[in-house]
């Protein structure tokens, strides 16, 4: 919170920054003849700044700035007071000015870019289940919404399969936390050796996995599961006791057809075993 409540008053600095620089760019154009050229210019520089960023900025201005000087220079011998010249302070002060607005602005576009790439680094790390590393539940809601969308768009299939271990609920009363730790880390990693990488899975519940299996028929996603399944009905303790752990495997082949009644009723099975 206090970096955020920092980064809000430098955002908020930089922009009073801007207003005053806008101001006196104001009162600066409105001593010289530039006509309304010069009230686009600035706008045009910052604008630039705040969309591509500082370098973008700076490269107008310095391009802006020597067209006119050399257009003032030599095409445009004007000397009379009230024009703007780069030969006096007035217009030393038109040149500053420009430049300091890229850099403001240009500032504010990587202070807003680093509080979005922030946004999303939390958004990210909240989607991820603390303890496995998997996508949470959250995340599998998201991307199941987007497989829907795509298959509503360009048809094809794909399975969505779950694991519930029972066990898995009085595991740590049972056999204490550094064994429950070492489970969850082997099954996690056992997980991704029997999926592809493109399948994506999941950590919906303290006792539920999720995978998505997409472009993939549900034998298909069965032949997953047939793999998982001996080490949990043999999983050896670090004690080397050998136990069974009781599961239930589930799987939804979604289409097309039933894609909409598909992805909501898998929703509502989240929601409960949440």
């Amino acid at each position: 919170m206090k970096q955020w409540t920092n980064e809000s008053i430098y955002l908020f600095g930089l922009i009073a920054c801007m207003i005053v620089g806008t101001m006196a760019y104001t009162v600066l154009l409105s001593e010289s003849n530039t006509g309304l050229l010069g009230y686009l210019i600035l706008p045009t520089i910052i604008l630039s700044s705040l969309i591509f960023g500082m370098r973008a900025g700076l490269t107008l201005s310095v391009t802006l700035l020597l067209f006119l000087f050399i257009y003032f220079r030599w095409f445009a011998s004007i000397y009379e007071a009230g024009n703007v010249q780069f030969f006096n302070a007035r217009g030393i002060s038109f040149t500053i000015l420009l430049l300091v607005m890229s850099i403001l602005s240009g500032l504010v576009h990587q202070l807003v870019k680093h509080a979005q790439l922030s946004r999303l680094e939390a958004r990210q790390l909240v989607a991820v289940d603390s303890e496995t590393w998997l996508d949470n539940a959250e995340r599998f809601r998201m991307d199941l919404n987007a497989e829907r969308d795509r298959l509503i768009r360009h048809g094809d299939a794909f399975t969505v399969s779950f694991i519930q271990i029972h066990e898995l609920r009085r595991f740590e009363g049972r056999f204490g936390r550094t064994e429950y730790e070492w489970f969850l880390n082997y099954f996690s990693d056992e997980l991704h050796l029997a999926t592809r990488r493109t399948d994506h899975k999941y950590r919906v519940a303290l006792d539920t996995f999720a995978i998505i299996y997409p472009h993939t028929s549900p034998e298909a996603a069965r032949v997953v599961h047939d793999r998982i399944r001996p080490l949990l009905e043999q999983y050896e303790l670090q004690s080397g006791e050998h136990m069974s752990l009781t599961h239930e495997h589930t799987f939804y082949d979604v289409n097309r057809e039933n894609g909409k009644a598909v992805v909501d009723e898998i929703n509502a099975k989240i929601s409960f075993t949440s």
